[in-house]
C-alpha cells in the first residue's frame, strides 16, 4: 500500500524540546529527520510515522511502537537504541527519538563499493551477529536482516536498526501470534520465513544475515528477480545455495563452506544461533574486537526502562485485535496468492509421499508373506 510521502516538518521547526535540522529520509510509511535537543546540544534521530499511515492501519501503528518498545530493553553497542516515543496530539503524529549514526547504511555502501572483499565484509557480518546474540538472549528474532537496516558509521561501528517486525516472546501481539504471516524482504528472507514468519527463530535472522553476508562479497544476492514470487519460487526451490565462489572465485574455500552452512534451506541443518556463528568465525580467524564498554543491559519489564513510559502508555491505548496486512511489507495479492499455492503443492507432495510409502510397506509385508508362507 502507497501512502505517498508527506512534509512533516521544515528546518528550524521545534518539536517536543527539540530543533528539526533536517531531513534525513523519507518513505512511504515515514520519515526520518535529524534533531538537536534544545539543553543538551546533542543530535538525534527522529522517526515519525506518518499520520496518514496511522489512520490508515492501526498494524503500522503497532510495528511503530514495538520497535520502540524491544529496543528500549535492550542495550548493546550494534543496536540503535530508541530513548524516547510518544504521541502528538495535535498532528497526529506517532514519533521515536533514537541514536544518530553518521554515515550510511550498508545498501550505500555496496552501491558504492560494487563489493566488499571477504575480510572486511566478516567485520561487518560479525558485529551484527553480535547483536543478533544480544536479542537472542531475550528470544527476540528480528525478522528483516538487510543491508537497508544495517547502518555503519565513519569509524566502521555497525548498527542494527529496524526492530518494527521483530518477534518477541515478552510482547504477544498480532505481529508475534498471526499464523503463517509473511514478513521481511524478499530476497533475504529464510525459506520457513517465507511460509510462516510467526513460528521463525533465530536460525532465519543466521539466514539473512549470510544472505546479506553473500551480497557484500558477490556484489549481488543470491536470488533476484523482477518481482517478489519469482524470488521466493528461488528460495523455496530444492535447489541448493549457491557458492560464493561461482560469482567471486578469490573468497577463501572454507569461508564459503561457511556461507552455505548459514544459508541451508532446512533450517534443522542450519547454524543454530549467533554464538554458535561467532564460534565458527572465530575458528576461521576471525574475531569481533568488542569495546570494554560493549555490554548488554536490559530492563525485563517494560515499566523499568527510564524513556519507555510513554512507549507503555501508547500500547495500552492500542486495540487488542489489529489486522495485519503486511507481507514483505505490502498487500501484493500476487505475492499472498504464490505462497498459498506453494504450500498446497508442498502438501500435495507429502500425501504422494506418504501414500507411495504405505504402498511400498504393503508390497513388502506381502512379499515377505509370500516368501515364508
Amino acid at each position: 500500500m502507497n501512502f505517498g510521502r508527506e512534509e512533516v516538518f521544515q528546518p528550524g521547526e521545534k518539536f517536543h524540546g527539540y530543533i528539526v535540522e533536517r531531513l534525513l529520509g523519507n518513505g512511504g510509511l515515514g520519515a526520518v529527520y535529524l534533531v538537536r535537543h534544545e539543553l543538551l546540544d546533542t543530535l538525534f534521530a527522529l522517526k515519525v510515522l506518518f499520520p496518514s499511515v496511522a489512520s490508515e492501519n492501526d498494524a503500522y501503528v503497532k510495528r511503530f511502537l514495538r520497535e520502540a518498545k524491544i529496543a528500549t530493553r535492550i542495550r548493546h553497542p550494534n543496536l540503535v537504541a530508541v530513548h524516547d516515543c510518544g504521541f502528538d496530539g495535535p498532528r497526529g503524529l506517532y514519533y521515536l527519538v533514537m541514536d544518530y549514526v553518521k554515515g550510511g547504511d550498508l545498501r550505500q555502501a555496496i552501491a558504492f563499493a560494487g563489493h566488499f572483499s571477504p575480510d572486511r565484509a566478516v567485520e561487518v557480518i560479525l558485529q551484527v551477529a553480535s547483536a543478533l546474540e544480544a536479542a537472542q538472549k531475550y528470544h527476540v528474532v528480528h525478522r528483516d536482516i538487510k543491508p537497508e537496516n544495517i547502518m555503519i558509521q565513519p569509524d566502521g561501528l555497525v548498527k542494527l536498526v529496524d526492530l518494527g517486525i521483530a518477534k518477541s516472546d515478552d510482547i504477544k501481539d498480532s505481529l508475534n501470534t498471526t499464523t503463517e504471516s509473511v514478513f521481511g524482504t524478499p530476497s533475504y528472507v529464510a525459506p520457513e520465513q517465507a511460509l510462516d514468519a510467526a513460528g521463525v527463530d533465530t536460525r532465519a535472522d543466521i539466514y539473512s544475515l549470510g544472505v546479506v553476508l553473500f551480497e557484500m562479497i558477490a556484489g549481488k544476492p543470491p536470488f533476484d528477480g523482477p518481482n517478489a514470487p519469482q524470488i521466493i519460487a528461488q528460495t523455496l526451490s530444492e535447489d541448493p545455495f549457491p557458492d560464493i565462489r561461482d560469482f567471486n572465485p578469490d573468497v577463501p574455500p572454507m569461508l564459503a563452506v561457511l556461507i552455505r552452512r548459514m544459508c541451508v534451506k532446512e533450517r534443522e541443518r542450519r547454524i543454530p544461533d549467533p554464538e554458535t556463528l561467532l564460534g565458527e568465525f572465530a575458528k576461521l580467524g576471525y574475531r569481533l574486537s568488542r569495546p570494554e564498554s560493549a555490554e548488554v543491559h536490559y530492563a525485563p519489564a517494560a515499566d523499568a526502562a527510564p524513556t519507555v513510559l510513554s512507549v507503555k502508555k501508547m500500547l495500552d491505548n492500542l486495540p487488542e485485535k489489529a489486522n495485519d496486512t503486511l507481507s514483505f511489507q505490502t498487500d501484493d495479492e500476487e505475492v499472498k496468492a504464490f505462497i498459498a499455492g506453494l504450500k498446497r503443492k508442498r502438501a500435495r507432495k507429502r500425501l504422494a509421499i506418504a501414500i507411495a510409502s504405505s504402498a511400498l510397506a504393503a508390497l513388502a509385508i506381502l512379499f515377505l508373506v509370500w516368501l515364508f508362507v
